[in-house]
């Protein structure tokens, strides 16, 4: 069994969607592996820190880590060379969280600089760009997952028409506005439901939606990228339809039913027609059913943990 020393934020400043990456893929870990985790302090309470760490570091074959911007966090980078250094063989692997395709000559030249000998990538665009160049062979296409144990259906009542958590696109936002108002429909949106700082608490709200929306992320954000997010599969998992537009990477109908999901024009300009008719078409409630059921079973941070962890070993096997 590999022994994984895993480099964790959970000590530092870090957002709440931290808590639905790293946490459960690192509970995964220890699940499936023999795991140590590593946790730095933030700032340089760190170097009190570091000689114990290093004796954390001890014998593990490998060293992992989830970089929320392309240079990791220095604390990081001083465990996996101190880690190293103990153990030329050591094998050091990073997941990208936001690759967009104006950070890609920087991830790709601080790949080569510090030497990551595997590296995941969540989005299939800035996979096929990065591969594609020198030392792509490095490079893994790993998409990112659900939180199964936070989204799920219990069975509760479904008491929310539409949901839409985290950010939105302003149109489709205002006909969904029109289309309650119309039909006395409960959507539920950020302004209306406050920061949730708890993620089972966004659980809970998923669980009891009936349309969850899902979009990909603003173009100008992401140098023109439009990915397979979190969102698409938080939705499914959770046994909600999806309500919204697709990812143009084509990611969404490699794995789902395309009719899982209520494609409406990103304007908004046809949804009302569109919900309506959707009310009673059964086809496409079952299609939901069954991509619920592939989101739960292949899309959640259990399947992608097995993937790292298979891919770890592989190399680690080819290089002995």
């Amino acid at each position: 069994m590999v022994k994984l020393g895993l480099l964790s934020n959970e000590r530092m400043a870090r957002g709440i969607n931290w808590t639905l990456l790293s946490d459960p893929l690192f509970t995964e870990f220890d699940r499936i592996t023999d795991s140590v985790r590593l946790a730095p302090a933030a700032g340089a309470g760190f170097l009190r820190e570091l000689p114990q760490m290093r004796r954390f570091a001890r014998g593990v074959d490998a060293v992992f880590s989830m970089h929320g911007k392309v240079r990791p966090p220095w604390q990081f980078q001083a465990l996996s060379w101190a880690a190293k250094a103990q153990k030329r063989t050591m094998l050091r692997a990073v997941f990208y969280v936001d690759p967009w395709a104006h950070l890609l000559e920087r991830i790709a030249r601080i790949d080569r600089i510090l030497g990551h000998d595997l590296v995941f990538v969540p989005y299939r665009e800035a996979f096929d760009i990065l591969s594609a160049g020198e030392g792509g062979e490095r490079y893994r296409y790993l998409p990112f997952a659900a939180d199964t144990g936070v989204f799920r259906d219990t069975g509760a009542e479904r008491d929310i028409d539409i949901l839409w958590m985290g950010r939105r696109d302003e149109p489709l936002h205002q006909a969904l506005l029109a289309l309650a108002d119309a039909h006395g429909l409960n959507y539920l949106y950020r302004e209306k439901m406050g920061f949730i700082d708890d993620p089972n608490d966004l659980g809970a709200l998923a669980e009891r939606a009936r349309y969850f929306v899902a979009t990909p992320p603003d173009p100008e954000r992401s140098g023109g990228f439009s990915p397979l997010v979190m969102r698409y599969l938080e939705g499914l998992a959770a046994g909600c339809r999806l309500l919204g537009t697709l990812p143009k990477s084509g990611e969404f109908e490699a794995s789902f039913p395309r009719g899982s999901m209520l494609e409406v024009r990103a304007d908004g300009s046809d949804l009302e027609d569109r919900y309506l008719a959707d009310q009673s078409d059964i086809a496409a409630w079952g299609a939901s059913a069954e991509a619920a059921r592939i989101a739960r079973q292949e899309h959640g941070w259990d399947a992608r943990a097995k993937q790292v962890v298979t891919a770890i070993e592989q190399h680690l096997a080819e290089r002995a």
